[in-house]
């Protein structure tokens, strides 16, 4: 596969900042990454330099990066609807390799035009499925939205009609349906053992069966909270850019030069609530430049102190929530915690082996790590499958799950 790099002939050789990628600059993230599972998903309109940049992956990874080329499957992208089959086979083809060897390192990247939400989101599937971190990526060729030139470049032979007809798709998901940290293979079991022990823990205190509501009725949190899925702490929920302050989150230099970055993420506390189980993420001065101004003011509804909370302070992982209780109920569920934190209230139970642990009523509680955990994680993204037209008739308002246990 590093062969069929080499082997491209490329006319002109794009100015050197279009391959100003972290990935391919940082020896911290380069090393990681190295020794990760990561699925490379390159974009973009044919003729803006995808495989120049597959070849200076290839060149930086070299034994760790194996190269999977739509062409090889005779996979036109002007023509999607005819190219099923080759969809098909280049999807097998990129599981095959991923699942290669189990949970060992490996680096996969998928050159492509990837110019539609469900191609995006069926590579994304894919790499959650074999326990890999996407990323995806759009060569920053000076030309790769200019469809003249593109017409040129291009050698597939095709007018500007064709790449006009791709554009449009394109554009529409230059922004993900959110940016965050992900957590790389390597520790996500740790940090699922250590939450399972926590709860297994706070199952048997009499501090917590007293505080329950029914104390005869024996409680299993593990069955109760249903796995979050991937593992990792947004930053920005963008819904392809039709959140508020989306588009200038997504244009922000800080984001664009930290896209793909590995940098380690400190776990202070964990906590459980009737909703929500999860971890609090302490971020650095560094981290704090990708988190928005106004994150801690977006919740819904927003706890009252909230507001006066330090920046960063909803910055947490989902390890879990309860039947019918959406994940972004944890942030909500963390800055209740801390705003009565920060006016003191809470009741210390019990010091544990892993920290202290306190209790701020209606089910709530809060265990402070003696000692942070540090994880390593990729700041990236994420894209879904298009959600379905919902119907004329008015959703009903969401109520808040209460539970008879908690």
């Amino acid at each position: 596969d590093v062969q069929y790099v080499a082997a491209l002939s490329v006319d002109v050789v794009p100015a050197s900042g279009s391959l100003s990628f972290a990935f391919l600059e940082q020896e911290q993230t380069k090393d990681a990454l190295r020794i990760s599972r990561t699925l490379l998903v390159l974009r973009g309109l044919p003729g803006s330099g995808k495989s120049f940049l597959a070849r200076a992956i290839a060149d930086t990874y070299k034994d760790h990066c194996i190269v999977i080329s739509a062409d090889d499957y005779g996979i036109k992208p002007e023509k999607p609807e005819s190219c099923a089959d080759g969809y098909k086979a280049l999807d097998e083809a990129v599981v095959a390799r991923c699942a290669d060897g189990n949970a060992s390192p490996v680096l996969v990247v998928v050159d492509d035009t990837n110019h539609t939400q469900d191609r995006l989101a069926r590579l994304g599937e894919i790499a959650e499925q074999q326990d890999l971190v996407a990323l995806f990526l759009e060569p920053q060729t000076e030309w790769r939205r200019d469809l003249a030139l593109l017409t040129k470049k291009t050698k597939r032979g095709l007018e500007e009609a064709h790449l006009a007809a791709m554009k449009g798709p394109l554009e529409e998901v230059s922004i993900p349906l959110y940016f965050g940290w992900f957590l790389l293979f390597s520790v996500k079991n740790k940090i699922k053992c250590t939450s399972m022990d926590f709860l297994k823990t706070l199952d048997t205190l009499d501090a917590f069966k007293k505080h329950s509501v029914d104390s005869e009725k024996e409680v299993d949190l593990e069955q109760y909270f249903k796995p979050a899925g991937i593992l990792h702490c947004t930053t920005k929920f963008c819904d392809y850019g039709k959140a508020e302050g989306a588009k200038e989150y997504a244009e922000n230099q800080a984001v664009i030069k930290s896209y793909g970055s590995i940098s380690d993420l400190s776990l202070s506390a964990f906590f459980v609530t009737p909703r929500t189980c999860g971890a609090r993420v302490y971020l650095t001065e560094e981290q704090l430049q990708l988190w928005p101004a106004d994150a801690e003011k977006q919740a819904e509804p927003v706890p009252e102190a909230a507001a006066s909370l330090p920046l960063g302070s909803r910055a947490h992982i989902t390890l879990g929530c309860a039947e019918g209780v959406e994940p972004v109920q944890t942030g909500i569920d963390l800055l209740e915690i801390l705003a009565q934190q920060e006016s003191q209230q809470g009741e210390l139970v019990e010091e544990m082996e892993l920290g202290s642990l306190t209790y701020y009523g209606e089910g709530k509680w809060l265990l402070n790590l003696r000692e942070p955990i540090c994880v390593p994680a990729c700041f990236s993204s994420i894209y879904g499958r298009k959600e379905p037209e919902p119907t004329k008739k008015d959703p009903e308002k969401k109520k808040k799950p209460k539970c008879a246990i908690l």
